[in-house]
């Protein structure tokens, strides 16, 4: 069979009103996808609408015929914990892409959390319940999707949900279908182009009351060593990759990979920057020493907040005296810290949101990302019917961009390339925020 992903067309860098960045990155999950159904003689076509600019009314033309099957995503896996809150551009371009073809599959995390309303919305043949790439094969694999575990899909004008399947062995995942991409397309703002996103493990084991994990379930799954080197050298040697994210939920959650990775990198000398993300507590000297030597640049952490009483709420299990400590040690070997913190906690009142500001001026990361907490369907805080106003948080976070990235002591400290993705963040923000 011939099959058909399709990664659709978002605003960039953020959709209206949406706090959560469009960024121009790989679909992984898709190229996992494809290298399963390669793996088993499927032609596999990947359409990157996002990366293309490929608009919803325009990607008829780009589609061509003789798909068997279409998977359309509408949420990447660079977008499984921040997912879209507007989803009209991903609704907008299944209904064009239904006009040519009836075969056509929804993944991604508003099918998972909602699968009957998109359903009814899209009219598609089945939905795909969390992680997809097992539910894909057996979808292509053929035969009655009632056998088929975690989907929906609508027999006799009902719906129907089959059971939950198990989660996915990543260790037992081929090399992501790189060669279905070009590289040349994506670029992390802050790093630089010929971009891909690589994943080390999946899931997390810490239960933060903020985080949206419903694409992962609970736990951690790992991949092995081996099989990571695999997959970096594959991207780096043969698809000119120069520029990567480690984007699992907590990088050195298994630090003995992490370790690995380092000491090859090392020793292979590539000419490949990286960033990652994880915990500031699990940071140390050692540790530091080698991420540098192997080429990473940059660390994305969640500061959260500058409250302990907050951070304690949140279930965080960390304090502010281990985020500074953190922050400082990472400056002493000249990696760049890009923090996120969230503003809207119950019974936060302007004095502690300014306390919290107070205590990132403090700490100075080399990049700050403000947030109003979400609480995305299937979160504890959406669970608990959590509220936020978000006409008063967004006023402050306005404040707090133009405080923090108008500081003086920030903007002398950074190069001038950096200077201007600060500015490009900040001016971004803000316009999006007044929409």
């Amino acid at each position: 069979m011939h099959i058909l992903l399709i990664n659709p067309y978002w605003q960039y860098p953020y959709s209206k009103g949406e706090y959560a960045y469009n960024r121009i990155w790989p679909p992984l999950c898709l190229l996992n996808c494809a290298a399963l159904l390669e793996k088993e003689g499927h032609r596999v076509t990947i359409l990157d609408a996002h990366a293309r600019r490929i608009a919803p009314n325009k990607i008829n033309s780009f589609l061509g015929k003789g798909y068997n099957k279409i998977f359309i995503t509408s949420s990447s896996l660079d977008k499984w914990q921040c997912p879209n809150i507007d989803t009209s551009f991903f609704l907008e371009t299944v209904h064009y892409v239904r006009q040519s073809n009836d075969e056509v599959y929804i993944m991604g995390y508003h099918g998972t959390i909602e699968p009957e309303r998109i359903m009814d919305l899209t009219k598609v043949k089945a939905i795909i319940r969390g992680e997809p790439e097992y539910p894909v094969l057996e979808i292509c694999r053929g035969g009655d999707l009632s056998k088929i575990k975690s989907i929906t899909f609508k027999e006799g004008g009902k719906i129907i949900n089959t059971p939950q399947g198990g989660l996915l062995d990543l260790r037992k995942l081929p090399v992501p279908a790189y060669h279905l991409l070009d590289f040349s397309r994506y670029f992390y703002e802050i790093l630089g182009g010929n971009f891909s996103l690589f994943e080390t493990a999946r899931g997390c084991k810490f239960t933060c009351r903020f985080c949206n994990k419903v694409m992962y379930a609970e736990g951690l799954r790992v991949k092995s060593k081996e099989q990571v080197l695999q997959e970096v050298t594959t991207a780096i040697e043969e698809h000119n990759v120069r520029t990567g994210y480690f984007i699992d939920l907590d990088f050195l959650a298994n630090r003995p990979i992490v370790e690995g990775l380092c000491e090859y990198l090392i020793k292979k000398q590539y000419r490949f920057r990286w960033t990652c993300q994880t915990r500031l507590d699990l940071l140390d000297a050692e540790i530091l020493e080698k991420m540098k030597a192997a080429g990473c640049k940059i660390i994305h952490a969640g500061i959260e907040t500058g409250l302990q009483e907050s951070l304690d709420y949140l279930n965080k299990n960390i304090t502010l005296d281990k985020i500074d400590k953190a922050i400082k040690l990472c400056r002493r070997f000249g990696i760049k810290i890009l923090a996120f913190v969230l503003f809207g906690l119950p019974n936060e009142t302007n004095s502690d949101r300014e306390r919290i500001l107070k205590f990132v001026k403090k700490v100075n990361p080399d990049f700050v990302s403000f947030h109003r907490i979400v609480p995305y369907k299937g979160t504890w805080f959406y669970q608990n019917n959590f509220t936020v106003d978000s006409n008063t948080i967004d006023k402050f976070i306005r404040r707090a961009f133009v405080k923090y990235y108008l500081n003086p002591f920030y903007i002398f400290r950074l190069n001038p390339r950096m200077i201007l993705w600060g500015i490009r963040l900040f001016y971004g923000r803000i316009r999006t925020l007044r929409q």
